[in-house]
């Protein structure tokens, strides 16, 4: 699947303040990972980091004399997802994909490094949602907490039912 940037020769720019502006730390790679994947939905880019949108050939000719234009396109538009995504990590994370030559390879160094982190994760808001009590909050105040909570595992990819929040409540 080609995206609009390939096919129009328009490039497409990111900011990362702007774009991903939630910043990835060990924690949240839930919540980030689905920013940046809504991102790269609406700008037509999430083929660079998942693989659909295939590198073209470097060159036109067979002798690898003749550079190939579509090539050089593909490859600024990818950079700048790097650029980006180098811009919305914090500085203990960039050393992990700062090696990673296109988008495509740092997402996979980022899904590696994260995804088992990812579960630990859920199982712990599960515990937390499972013993999490009211003590002396305001009703209002636990509410919002659970609803955090389950708000946190839908974002990892786990949701709760809301049949299922109503009974851990």
């Amino acid at each position: 699947m080609a995206s609009i940037a390939t096919a129009t020769n328009d490039i497409i720019q990111l900011n990362a303040p702007t774009n991903f502006p939630i910043k990835l730390t060990t924690t949240n790679f839930p919540g980030w990972r689905r920013q940046v994947h809504s991102t790269l939905v609406g700008f037509n880019l999430l083929g660079y980091i998942d693989g659909t949108t295939k590198e073209p050939a470097k060159f036109t000719d067979t002798a690898q004399t003749v550079v190939n234009p579509t090539h050089l396109i593909w490859y600024r538009q990818d950079q700048i997802i790097v650029s980006a995504l180098l811009g919305s990590y914090t500085d203990t994370i960039q050393p992990l994909i700062s090696l990673a030559t296109i988008a495509h390879d740092a997402w996979q160094h980022l899904i590696a490094s994260y995804a088992s982190a990812s579960r630990g994760r859920i199982i712990s808001l599960k515990a937390k949602l499972t013993k999490n009590s009211r003590v002396s909050r305001s009703i209002t105040s636990y509410l919002n907490d659970m609803r955090a909570l389950a708000d946190d595992l839908a974002l990892a990819q786990c949701p709760v039912s809301d049949e299922d929040l109503t009974v851990y409540i």
